[in-house]
């Protein structure tokens, strides 16, 4: 069992439900990023802490904090501002389960977790961790004094021999612009020991291909795993290359999730000592089995650690 710190944002998720005519009934729920990814971190046996900030006393700050609860997270990491209520969005799904997603987030509290966390406790935290976890959508909403303090404390507890795992999960329209996304993601993967990217992060980003930008920062010293939309995963590190093929076609009803899973059983699967191919084809059996079901989140009597 590996002890992680998960750094990120929980929000209020609308989630459709099929409806008999007219507009659909939508499911509350709560998601994010790498909130899915803690979650099913959790359930797969790991120790998993959540650092976010979230409002007080309202319903939806105290709906996430219970299930942080029942999922057996650890939420001494939780920053709690008055006043304020959790982002919101609300999924969008096509013909082909492919989701799009609207956003209420400006007066989230996770914008100012860096500003006013404690951070000696964050750091005690993370350097007590086999396992840092963040994503590009994380340094996203934390801001500009959030990204530099957190890049300080990346860099620190790398040097500490803290491995730093970073999902790219790049979302153009969270970011100024593509070059403020770039400098921000660039200042963190020196620190990192696991990288996580697809070329629909990459081309935007730096007008190259996931592979080759795998390629270099394995050299650096790096574990990057390269997506393609084929879901082929190729993964390198310094001592070279391991090709894994596409897994079997599933028919998808909602594909919410489905990247944050893959991260979750990737990187528990490492963690535990498995061999790259067991880990990829693990991650691709849990992401497999959310893109069945509707939401981020499956449902408590799913079995992931049989999928993984």
């Amino acid at each position: 069992m590996a002890k992680i710190t998960v750094l990120g944002e929980c929000m209020v998720e609308l989630s459709p439900e099929t409806a008999d005519g007219g507009a659909p009934l939508y499911r509350m729920g709560y998601a994010g990023d790498t909130f899915n990814t803690a979650i099913y971190m959790a359930r797969l046996g790991d120790e998993v802490a959540y650092c976010t900030a979230l409002g007080q006393g309202d319903p939806f700050s105290e709906g996430v904090l219970s299930t942080m609860r029942r999922e057996a997270m650890d939420t001494r990491l939780v920053r709690q501002v008055e006043n304020r209520l959790p982002g919101l969005y609300a999924i969008v799904l096509d013909d082909h389960g492919e989701r799009k997603f609207h956003y209420w987030r400006e007066r989230a509290p996770i914008r100012d977790l860096f500003s006013a966390h404690t951070a000696d406790q964050l750091i005690e935290a993370a350097k007590a961790s086999d396992l840092v976890y963040l994503s590009g959508v994380t340094l996203a909403v934390i801001g500009d004094i959030g990204r530099a303090r957190l890049k300080d404390l990346l860099a620190y507890v790398h040097s500490r021999g803290v491995a730093v795992a970073l999902d790219f999960n790049y979302r153009p329209a969270l970011w100024s612009n593509a070059e403020a996304a770039r400098e921000a993601l660039d200042g963190v993967v020196p620190s990192c020991r696991y990288v996580s990217l697809s070329s629909e992060d990459s081309r935007p980003l730096y007008d190259r291909e996931a592979e080759d930008l795998a390629v270099e920062w394995a050299a650096a010293g790096a574990e990057v795993v390269a997506r393609d939309e084929s879901h082929c995963v190729n993964v390198h590190r310094p001592d070279g290359r391991t090709a894994t093929p596409a897994p079997g076609r599933v028919k998808a009803v909602d594909t919410t999730g489905a990247g944050d899973s893959f991260n979750a059983a990737y990187l528990s699967s490492r963690l535990a000592g498995l061999p790259i191919p067991e880990a990829v084809a693990r991650a691709h059996a849990l992401a497999a089995l959310v893109v069945s079901h509707r939401g981020a989140i499956l449902p408590h009597d799913v079995n992931v650690a049989r999928a993984s």
